[in-house]
């Protein structure tokens, strides 16, 4: 918990806490510390920037939340751009939320 939180950080933490009642174990209190929300492109570097795009990271910034109403759903991450690539190889249409999403997002 205290490595997911020093990348998203802690006062999302925090909200999603509060909001569905959770009680923290008091000893994380200890050990959490106050750690603000990193950007993902943080953790791009030399090394690894062949492998990112843009949808990569919108994919994993939709994916990586504390709070389950707010991640995609299996449905909506299958659809998500990041995929289109994969769909337009093997010749399959793409649906109406897939497409929504790319022109949302300029591409």
């Amino acid at each position: 918990l205290v490595r997911i939180a020093k990348v998203l950080g802690t006062d999302e933490l925090y909200e999603y806490l509060e909001k569905y009642q959770i009680e923290l174990d008091p000893r994380f209190n200890e050990i959490l510390g106050r750690h603000s929300r990193k950007r993902w492109e943080r953790f791009v570097h030399s090394e690894n920037q062949h492998l990112v795009s843009q949808e990569a990271l919108d994919f994993l910034d939709k994916l990586l939340r504390y709070d389950h109403n707010d991640r995609l759903t299996a449905k909506e991450a299958m659809d998500h751009p990041y995929f289109y690539p994969i769909v337009r190889d093997q010749g399959r249409p793409i649906n109406t939320t897939s497409q929504a999403m790319l022109s949302n997002n300029g591409i």
